[in-house]
């Protein structure tokens, strides 16, 4: 019966979400919701931005439809957790609007985050590939926190080029519509398939030249979204922890984690301001070097694409090779990174 039913929320997740998108286009240009280039952006024509709504929107009102159906399904967690994305996505659709403050943004993410770890699951342990687990005890909530916001706010920053973040969700969704399928969780299955589906709806009109960007309410709900995910499959599966599923959402957001990460830490190193907009992203230098942002989001689709092959091969084999599959990625990671900052001139 499941097969059936997942057509179904595909084909009107998209075909609701490709209107939806094509409505809000309209509305922000009539209202001026509009994103103004600056020094930092990899745009120079004022565009539409926002348009993460109409997903943000499906999505969530796609799962409800899912639980009223599948009423068995409905617990408290996964009301919880869907209240913990509304919150985020309201003040990234205010952002966009009227652009909070850092402190008030970041006082919403950690009690969205804190939610997260108080109703579905906390961080109790880390697990070391091969090794063993580290027991975290009440340090877990500040680990917890950090990976939340960070994972979120990288995802924001990331967002900086024509559909590469739309290209992301929709690789780590389809990542995550497997892992859903194989830890037996139907309810990551379908919520998943309706992300991946809207989203792509989205991407028509996010795809270079993009007539609109999804926005604050776009990359902040899918950044804290993504992250959220290992603790909801903990939460709706008596074999899981984790320390271990936790991985799996780190390989799928890896291309993002990666590329956001080197970047904040080389900017501390060299003691500049983190929080200070910038282009000194991976994926921003490449723009910079000449790359369209077609063949940076190409470049990128590929790193999502060998990110969940990783995914699989970690999860499902012994220790070494667990072990060896993050060697790799990373040894790529900063082969990647090497090359790029080669190219002084930029």
């Amino acid at each position: 019966m499941l097969l059936p039913l997942m057509v179904i929320f595909a084909v009107v997740a998209a075909g609701v979400n490709y209107f939806t998108t094509g409505w809000y286009l309209r509305y922000a240009k009539e209202n001026h919701i509009t994103d103004i280039p600056t020094k930092r952006s990899s745009h120079d024509v004022p565009k539409p931005r926002g348009g993460g709504i109409g997903f943000v929107i499906v999505t969530i009102l796609g799962s409800f439809a899912y639980l009223l159906y599948e009423m068995h399904l409905f617990s408290f967690g996964i009301i919880t957790f869907l209240i913990a994305l509304i919150i985020v996505a309201i003040f990234g659709w205010f952002d966009d609007k009227n652009s909070l403050s850092i402190p008030v943004r970041f006082t919403v993410q950690v009690i969205a985050a804190l939610t997260i770890l108080i109703f579905l699951s906390d961080f109790d342990a880390f697990y070391v590939p091969g090794v063993y687990k580290i027991p975290l005890g009440i340090f877990g909530f500040l680990v917890g926190i950090i990976w939340l916001t960070g994972a979120t706010n990288i995802y924001n920053f990331m967002d900086g080029v024509d559909g590469i973040a739309s290209v992301q969700a929709i690789f780590a969704g389809i990542g995550w519509i497997f892992w859903g399928w194989y830890l037996e969780i139907p309810f990551i299955i379908v919520m998943n398939l309706i992300l991946v589906c809207s989203v792509g709806s989205f991407l028509i009109y996010n795809w270079q030249p993009a007539k609109i960007f999804m926005g604050d309410v776009g990359s902040v709900f899918l950044g804290f979204y993504f992250a959220s995910l290992p603790f909801l499959a903990v939460y709706l599966s008596d074999s899981l922890n984790i320390g271990f599923t936790i991985w799996i959402s780190a390989l799928l957001l890896w291309p993002f984690l990666y590329d956001g990460s080197f970047t904040l830490i080389r900017r501390a190193v060299k003691k500049k301001n983190v929080f200070k907009p910038h282009r000194t992203h991976l994926y921003q230098r490449l723009n910079r070097m000449g790359w369209s942002h077609k063949k940076v989001t190409y470049l990128y689709s590929a790193f999502c694409l060998i990110s969940f092959i990783a995914s699989i091969i970690f999860v499902t084999n012994s220790g070494i090779i667990k072990i060896f599959t993050i060697s790799v990625i990373l040894l790529l990671s900063f082969w990647y990174s090497h090359v790029v900052y080669k190219h002084r001139r930029i």
